[in-house]
């Protein structure tokens, strides 16, 4: 069972899945993925942050895959005013409709299959399409994520500040956040 704040949401273990000091980072993110406007896939909506900017571009659709039940019903009733919103609930791995898309975004909590993401959301992607997503460490994806030439991959750095003192799970800690945009030819 999730815990809502106002500033973030806790896990069953008492861990920060989501906080409200990644909005910089988020609208950066929506920034990117919107970029070409039309069809948009956002993978994981989290606080709904991300999916806010998002709303806020030029765009023909948004689609929110989410897998948490507590954060879909959230994301249900947000997207109660929103007809270009598609919620659909489960795994992304196994849940992205047969669509092609001009950008997708990916951001979710303890992903199973998160080493699959670029390799299999490509095949989605309309021509020039473009992929950024939520990453911990500029090293680990140029280094392990990153080994198509095919593409072009523009990194962004962001200064953030998380409240470190105050968070039960460190899982950043850093006062740089490099928001990736990859764009897949």
């Amino acid at each position: 069972m999730y815990t809502f704040l106002k500033d973030k949401i806790l896990d069953e273990r008492n861990h920060e899945v989501m906080m409200d000091w990644e909005t910089p980072i988020m609208e950066e993110h929506a920034r990117i993925v919107t970029k070409n406007g039309g069809d948009i896939l956002e993978i994981g909506f989290g606080m709904g942050i991300c999916s806010d900017f998002i709303q806020q571009a030029n765009i023909k659709s948004h689609t929110i895959i989410e897998i948490h039940d507590q954060v879909f019903d959230r994301l249900l009733e947000w997207a109660k005013d929103k007809p270009n919103v598609i919620p659909i609930k489960g795994d992304w791995f196994n849940s992205i409709p047969n669509k092609k898309y001009n950008g997708i975004m990916h951001d979710t909590w303890e992903d199973k299959n998160y080493h699959n993401f670029i390799p299999i959301v490509k095949n989605y992607l309309k021509s020039k399409g473009i992929i950024t997503y939520y990453n911990p460490d500029l090293e680990h994806i140029t280094k392990n994520q990153f080994k198509d030439t095919s593409s072009k991959l523009t990194v962004t750095k962001i200064n953030v500040n998380p409240p470190t003192k105050n968070m039960n799970y460190k899982y950043f800690d850093r006062k740089d956040y490099y928001c990736i945009e990859i764009v897949v030819d």
